[in-house]
C-alpha cells in the first residue's frame, strides 16, 4: 500500500523550488566567473544584434543566406538571454535557488529555441546546397517567398515542440531530491526528481529528439555529402577554395553547435564524466551564440564590407545633418547612396531605408534606375493571365442524374450530421460514456461533423443549380480545411488505438496510465498536428500560380488536382508534400497498426473463446472506422492516375470522404451496447419531461 502511494505520488511534500549546483562550490571562483560570462553575454548580444541590424539596413545582405543568418541571430539573443542572466544573477548573488515554475519556464524556451535553431541549420544548408549544386536554377528556386517559408516553417517547429512540452510539464510530480548538478535546467537532470511514473513521457521525448534533433541532423549530413561530392568535381583547386568559401562558415557552425550536443547527450552520465559533460554544455549553450557573429563578421567578406558601408553612411548623414539642411549631396556620396539600384533587383533587394532619408538628392541617381526597375517588375508579373475561378468537373455531365445524386448527398449529410451531434450530445451528457474510450469518440464525431460540411455543401450547391465554378480562393480553403481534418483523424484514430491497446494489453495500469489528462494531452495533439499540417500548406499553396486549363477533373479540391493545375513550379513542393503525407498519414498508420498488431496478439494469448470475443468487442468497432479510413486513402492515393481508373477513384474517394464520416456514428451506436444504453436513458428523459410539461 506504501509502494503504491508512493507511485501515485500522495503523501509527499512537493518540492517547490530546485538548486541549481551551477559550476561547482568554488567561492574563490565566483567573481571571476561572473565577470567572464558578465562580458561573453555582452558580446554575444552585440554582435548578434549587429549582424540582424547590418541584414535589415544593407542591399547587398538582402540575399537569402543572410536572411537565414539574421533570423539565426535573432534566436541566438534569445537564446543567450534564456540561460545566462539566471547563470550572472546565481553568481553574483550566490542564490543558486529556482522555482519549479521559471526552471519550467526556461526549459520550454530553452527546448523551442533549440529545435528553432536545428530546423534553421538544416533550411541554412538546404541554401547552400542549391547555391552549389543547382547554381544555374538557385535565383528561381530559393526565391524570397520560399525564404519566408523555411523560415517560419523553423520557429513554427520550435513553438510546436514548447507547445508539446508545456502540455506534459503539468503532469510532472516533484518530491525530492530537489538539487540539480547542472548551471540550467536541462530535461535530462529533471527526470531524476520526478516521483510520479515516467514511462509515457519518456518514449514521447525520444520521439520529438528524433524529429527535432536527429532528423534535422540527417538533412544537414546530406546537404554538405552533396556539398562535398560537387565540390570535389570541380577541377582547379582555386574553384574549390572558393566555392567551399560560401558554406565554410556555416559548416563550422554545424559542427560546433551538433558536435557539442552529441557529446554532451551521448556520453555516459558517471561521475568522473560529469564535469566534462558541464564544459561542453558550456560550448553549445554560451559559446555557440558568441561564436556565430565572431565567425560570419571574420569570414565572411560581405558582412565586413557591410559593416564598413555603414559607417561611411553613418558619417555621410551626419555631415549632412551637422552642416547646411539645404545642401546637396556631393556626386560620389549619391552613388555610394544609390549603389543598390544598380546592384539589387527590387525582388530581392527591396526598398531602402537610405533611399526615404535622401528623398531629396533623388536626382543624382542614376537615370537608368526607374527603367531597371519597371522591366524587372514587368518581368515578375509576367504576360499571363491569371486564373479566378476553377470548373469541379464532379460525377460527369449526366443532367438526368443530378437531382437524384443532389437527394442522395442530402439524406448522408442530414443523417452523418444528426448522427455524429448526437454522439457529442450522448459523450457530454451521459456519466456513463465519461471514460477515455468515448473522449476519443466524441472528438472524432465533432471532426467528422466539420469535415462533412467542408465538401458536402458544395457539392450539393453544385447539383442543385448546376453551377461548377469555385474561385481559386474557395478552391484552396477547402483544400487546407480538408488537409487540416484529414490530419487530425489520422492522429485521434492513433490515439484511440493506443487507448485501445492500453485496455487489452495492460488492463491492470488502464486506469493509472489513461488518466483524464494524458487523454486530453492526445487529443489536444492531434488538434495541434493537424493545425500545424494546415499552416505549412498555407504557406506553400499561396505561392502557386494558376494560369489555365481552369477544369478539375473531381467533386472537391484534392491537393493532387489542385497542383496539375499550377502554371508555378513544384519542384519544391513535391518533396515537402512526401515528407508531410508521410508524417501525417503514413506515421499515425503505422503507429495504428503496431497497436492493433499488439492487441490481436493478445486476443490470440486468450484461452476461453468467451474471452476473446469480449476482448475483440471493445475494439472491433474502431477497427471497422480505421479498416474503412484508410483502407480507402490508401487505394485513392495509391491507384495509378489512368483515365480508366479514374472513375474507380472517385468512388473511392466519395468512400473516405462522405460514406466514413456517416459510418462512424452507425458502426458505434449499432456495435455499443452503453451507447445504445445512453441513447435509451436520454429517450426515457426526454418523454418523461414531455409528459410533465
Amino acid at each position: 500500500m506504501q509502494l503504491m502511494e508512493k507511485e501515485e505520488g500522495e503523501n509527499q511534500t512537493s518540492v517547490t523550488e530546485f538548486i541549481l549546483l551551477g559550476l561547482g562550490d568554488l567561492p574563490e571562483l565566483q567573481i571571476l566567473l561572473f565577470l567572464l560570462f558578465l562580458v561573453i553575454y555582452i558580446a554575444t548580444m552585440a554582435g548578434n544584434i549587429l549582424i540582424v541590424a547590418l541584414v535589415v539596413t544593407d542591399q547587398h545582405l538582402h540575399t537569402p543566406m543572410y536572411f537565414f543568418l539574421g533570423n539565426l541571430s535573432c534566436l541566438e539573443t534569445c537564446y543567450s538571454s534564456t540561460i545566462l542572466p539566471r547563470l550572472l544573477a546565481s553568481l553574483l548573488t550566490g542564490d543558486r535557488t529556482i522555482s519549479v515554475r521559471g526552471c519550467m519556464t526556461q526549459l520550454v524556451l530553452f527546448g523551442s529555441l533549440v529545435t528553432t535553431e536545428c530546423y534553421l541549420l538544416t533550411v541554412m544548408s538546404y541554401d547552400r546546397y542549391l547555391a552549389i549544386c543547382k547554381p544555374l536554377h538557385y535565383g528561381a528556386l530559393m526565391n524570397g517567398r520560399l525564404c519566408l517559408q523555411l523560415a517560419a516553417g523553423s520557429w513554427i517547429s520550435g513553438f510546436l515542440a514548447c507547445t508539446i512540452f508545456m502540455c506534459l510539464m503539468p503532469q510532472l510530480i516533484f518530491c525530492g531530491p530537489n538539487e540539480i548538478d547542472h548551471f540550467f535546467c536541462d530535461f535530462t537532470l529533471l527526470i531524476q526528481p520526478f516521483c510520479n511514473d515516467s514511462s509515457q513521457i519518456t518514449p514521447i521525448i525520444y520521439i520529438f529528439s528524433f524529429l527535432d534533433a536527429v532528423s534535422p541532423f540527417l538533412l544537414t549530413l546530406t546537404s554538405y555529402i552533396c556539398i562535398i561530392v560537387t565540390i570535389l568535381q570541380i577541377p582547379s583547386t582555386s574553384g574549390r577554395q572558393k566555392v567551399f568559401s560560401t558554406c565554410s562558415s556555416h559548416l563550422i557552425v554545424v559542427a560546433l553547435f551538433y558536435g557539442t550536443i552529441m557529446i554532451v547527450y551521448m556520453l555516459p552520465k558517471s561521475g568522473t564524466l560529469r564535469a566534462l559533460n558541464k564544459v561542453f554544455s558550456v560550448c553549445y549553450t554560451v559559446l555557440t551564440p558568441l561564436a556565430n557573429p565572431l565567425i560570419y563578421s571574420l569570414r565572411n567578406r560581405e558582412v565586413k564590407e557591410a559593416l564598413r558601408n555603414t559607417g561611411a553612411f553613418n558619417g555621410i548623414i551626419l555631415s549632412s545633418l551637422s552642416g547646411d539642411p539645404n545642401r546637396r549631396l556631393s556626386q560620389r556620396e549619391a552613388a555610394f547612396l544609390y549603389k543598390p539600384w544598380k546592384l539589387r533587383s527590387r525582388r530581392h533587394a527591396g526598398p531602402s531605408y537610405y533611399t526615404q532619408v535622401c528623398e531629396s538628392s533623388k536626382k543624382q541617381a542614376p537615370a537608368s534606375a526607374a527603367v531597371e526597375v519597371q522591366l524587372m517588375e514587368r518581368a515578375e508579373g509576367g504576360n499571363q493571365t491569371p486564373v479566378t475561378e476553377f470548373i469541379l468537373l464532379g460525377f460527369g455531365n449526366q443532367p438526368g442524374l443530378q437531382i437524384l445524386f443532389f437527394l442522395l448527398f442530402l439524406v448522408i449529410y442530414v443523417v452523418t450530421m444528426a448522427g455524429n451531434l448526437l454522439i457529442v450530445v450522448l459523450v457530454v451528457t451521459d456519466q456513463h460514456l465519461h471514460t477515455p474510450m468515448y473522449f476519443f469518440l466524441g472528438n472524432l464525431s465533432c471532426l467528422e461533423t466539420c469535415y462533412t460540411s467542408t465538401i458536402l455543401p458544395r457539392l450539393l450547391a453544385s447539383l442543385l443549380t448546376g453551377d461548377r465554378t469555385i474561385s481559386v480562393e474557395g478552391c484552396i480553403t477547402q483544400l487546407v480545411v480538408f488537409v487540416f481534418l484529414v490530419t487530425t483523424e489520422s492522429y485521434l484514430l492513433a490515439a484511440m488505438s493506443y487507448d485501445r491497446y492500453l485496455a487489452i494489453c495492460k488492463p491492470l495500469y488502464y486506469g493509472t496510465l489513461m488518466n483524464g489528462r494524458l487523454c486530453l494531452q492526445l487529443a489536444t495533439g492531434s488538434w495541434i498536428s493537424g493545425f500545424l499540417a494546415c499552416t505549412i500548406l498555407v504557406c506553400f499553396t499561396s505561392e502557386l500560380i494558376f494560369c489555365g486549363p481552369n477544369e478539375m477533373d473531381h467533386f472537391f479540391c484534392d491537393l493532387t488536382p489542385v497542383l496539375k493545375l499550377s502554371c508555378s513550379d513544384t519542384s519544391q513542393i513535391t518533396p515537402v508534400i512526401y515528407i508531410f503525407s508521410f508524417l501525417n498519414l503514413v506515421l499515425p498508420f503505422l503507429l495504428t497498426l503496431m497497436s492493433y498488431v499488439c492487441v490481436i496478439s493478445t486476443i490470440l494469448s486468450i484461452p476461453s473463446t468467451t474471452g476473446k470475443q469480449k476482448a475483440f468487442s471493445t475494439c472491433s468497432s474502431h477497427l471497422i472506422v480505421v479498416t474503412i479510413f484508410y483502407g480507402t486513402v490508401m487505394i485513392v492515393y495509391m491507384l495509378p492516375k489512368s483515365n480508366t481508373l479514374r472513375a474507380l477513384n472517385k468512388v473511392f474517394s466519395v468512400c473516405y470522404t462522405v460514406l466514413t464520416p456517416l459510418a462512424n456514428p452507425l458502426i458505434y451506436s449499432l456495435r455499443n451496447r452503453e451507447v445504445k444504453e445512453a441513447l435509451r436513458n436520454v429517450v426515457r428523459k426526454s418523454v418523461t419531461l414531455t409528459r410533465i410539461s
